[in-house]
């Protein structure tokens, strides 16, 4: 394939992978139907280290993998990627055509020692849907591999986190919001239906509320991502 985010030529591996690399690892059987069904192939395209990038190792990212994962149909189950990330001992990302489109995955994904075991865990999976390839679709920043990690999530999440402690007060933010978003779409259902006038008035008085704690927490994710 060709050089599609434009990163460094030394980063470039462009190696089709078998899709029994994934689930020839794993016991979960819906991950190889998964595979199987809906995928067309699989290119690592990437290879960010610090040898290919010419940065320090970082704390706890030593190297990032780019996945070019292209699917049979116009829409795709986003859930076992976090599956197939978990197999993986480094940190990735994937870029997902379907249909002519491009969407591009990256889970916050920490790794732990588990009777002397390593394990990995994805958390929040971000995606960004709808992307143009080209060169600005993703830009490497940073002399450490923790902070380009750190810059490729900020780009594909819409959050500004210089460590991943910050990243995961706004995620938490986040949540808060879109939390809040649903109790005010419930209780816009129960103004519409109901009766009473005082009692309207009452709900549409905690909707004001609750659009005031959207309006701070907004500021708050606004003031990170200055």
């Amino acid at each position: 394939m060709d050089n599609i985010l434009s990163f460094p030529i030394s980063t470039i591996v462009n190696k089709l992978v078998p899709k029994n690399a994934f689930y020839g690892r794993s016991s979960d059987s819906s991950l190889r139907e998964f595979l199987t069904q809906e995928f067309e192939g699989i290119v690592w395209l990437y290879k960010l280290a610090p040898a290919t990038l010419n940065v320090e190792d970082g704390e706890y990212v030593h190297e990032i993998d780019v996945f070019y994962c292209r699917m049979k149909e116009g829409k795709y189950n986003i859930k076992p990627f976090s599956v197939m990330d978990e197999l993986l001992p480094r940190h990735t990302i994937f870029i997902i055509e379907y249909a002519g489109k491009f969407d591009l995955l990256m889970h916050h994904k920490e790794m732990s020692v588990v009777h002397g075991e390593q394990k990995w865990k994805c958390g929040v999976g971000e995606l960004k849907r709808d992307i143009r390839i080209d060169a600005d679709t993703l830009n490497i920043q940073g002399q450490s591999m923790d902070a380009v990690y750190n810059g490729l999530l900020s780009q594909i999440s819409g959050l500004s986190a210089s460590t991943k402690e910050e990243y995961k007060e706004q995620v938490d933010v986040r949540k808060q919001i879109e939390s809040i978003q649903k109790q005010i779409m419930t209780l816009k259902k129960r103004i519409k239906a109901e009766k009473q006038f005082n009692r309207q008035m009452e709900l549409n008085t905690e909707v004001r509320q609750l659009r005031k704690e959207i309006t701070l927490l907004t500021g708050k994710l606004k003031k990170n991502n200055i």
